[in-house]
């Protein structure tokens, strides 16, 4: 029996997504064209409540505060749930939400600027992954992420030489430049994609010392994802081909050229998983998501069988998060780091910053022969 386990994070992101489609399917099914008795301005005064007060209410608490995500992303659920009002109110009270129409040129200008961007990309793409000595996402990261860590002040000074044993400022993990990271992972997943989906670019990548269990990494999961997306380009074309030709070309094309990242997923899932480059140690949990930990941060390698729960005593909270797992199956490998370390989830979109990661390892034991020079093992009982 299939059994899947999700961290907390990730169950309240599912159940935003399933909440927020039934509000607004709620939406568009219970509200009347025009306004004609109470009981229709009643409908609308709930709906207007789910769409404004309790989805931003919801998005604050279970994707912001729980998922530790930035207070800017506010700005989706609110803009969403603008145009389901301008798209679900009777007219005389849409009409307040016009602005959103109003936007429909920059939407057509930007839908353009996407079809000429994944020309270029595609060119540009081959053209770097062609002379790419590695993944090219790992680039961004060192370029953005491994930021200066700023002088100390004379009294941080002072304090580290009273405290030379207490975790001060200064021993802080520098913040990275997030806005440009975030964009930089964007780009870089194109390149990124070529550099792995194409075994000729990637013939100068570094040998893998282990691999995750991961079910992007079975052949028939990808044969399966890519008949899916073939199967998804078919019938997009004929649904949309009668409203919009160009909408119907672009969305089927996109579902096509989706494939590319397939290929890759299932390659870097399959032959790059767990590697090291330098003196940093990749972890690859497909194209979805991956870490790059300097060995230095590495605490304890633990070997034997973990679950995602923190275990709890008197220092940790019961609200403490769970531990991100990655690979299929029970946990064997257990990273313990000396300072937080990114993940870059959701292609980089969703960074969370870890202290512990378990990982399903294939074989944990020829892991930790490679990596014993590097951190201290300790085989949990």
């Amino acid at each position: 029996m299939l059994k899947i386990r999700l961290r907390r994070q990730v169950k309240y992101r599912i159940a935003f997504l399933l909440l927020m489609i039934a509000v607004y399917v709620l939406g568009f099914h219970l509200l009347p064209e025009q306004l004609t008795n109470t009981r229709e301005a009643l409908s609308l005064a709930v709906v207007t409540a789910l769409y404004f007060v309790l989805l931003p209410v919801l998005y604050w608490y279970w994707i912001i505060k729980i998922g530790a995500q930035k207070p800017w992303k506010m700005l989706v659920v609110l803009s969403l749930s603008s145009l389901m009002a301008r798209l679900s109110y009777p007219h005389e009270v849409a009409e307040y939400f016009e602005f959103i129409a109003w936007l429909r040129y920059p939407i057509i200008a930007v839908l353009l600027l996407i079809e000429l961007y994944l020309i270029v990309s595609i060119i540009k793409g081959l053209w770097l992954a062609r002379k790419a000595s590695g993944d090219p996402r790992l680039t961004i990261v060192e370029q953005f992420a491994a930021m200066v860590q700023p002088e100390p002040s004379a009294e941080t000074v002072k304090r580290e030489s009273i405290y030379p044993n207490k975790p001060l400022e200064s021993d802080l993990p520098p913040i990275p430049d997030e806005k440009r990271l975030t964009l930089g992972l964007i780009l870089a997943t194109e390149p990124a994609s070529w550099y792995y989906a194409i075994p000729y670019f990637s013939r100068r990548h570094p040998e893998a010392i282990g691999s995750l269990n991961l079910l992007s990494a079975k052949p028939w999961h990808a044969l399966v994802a890519i008949v899916g997306l073939m199967a998804a380009s078919a019938v997009s074309y004929s649904l949309l081909d009668g409203i919009s030709h160009i909408a119907a070309l672009f969305v089927s094309g996109l579902l096509l050229y989706s494939i590319l990242l397939m290929a890759a997923n299932y390659r870097i899932s399959r032959y790059y998983s767990l590697y090291q480059r330098a003196d940093k140690l990749i972890i690859n949990n497909g194209m979805w998501g991956f870490m790059a930990v300097d060995f230095t941060q590495i605490s304890e390698l633990k070997l034997g069988l973990f679950n995602c729960q923190v275990s709890q005593d008197d220092t940790t909270p019961s609200d403490a998060p769970e531990i991100l797992t990655l690979g299929r199956g029970e946990a064997n490998a257990q990273l313990i780091f000396k300072q937080p370390q990114v993940y870059y989830g959701a292609m980089g979109q969703l960074p969370e910053s870890l202290t512990v990661v378990n990982l399903v390892v294939e074989d944990p034991q020829a892991l930790a022969d490679t990596l014993t020079s590097s951190v201290v093992l300790d085989k949990a009982s």
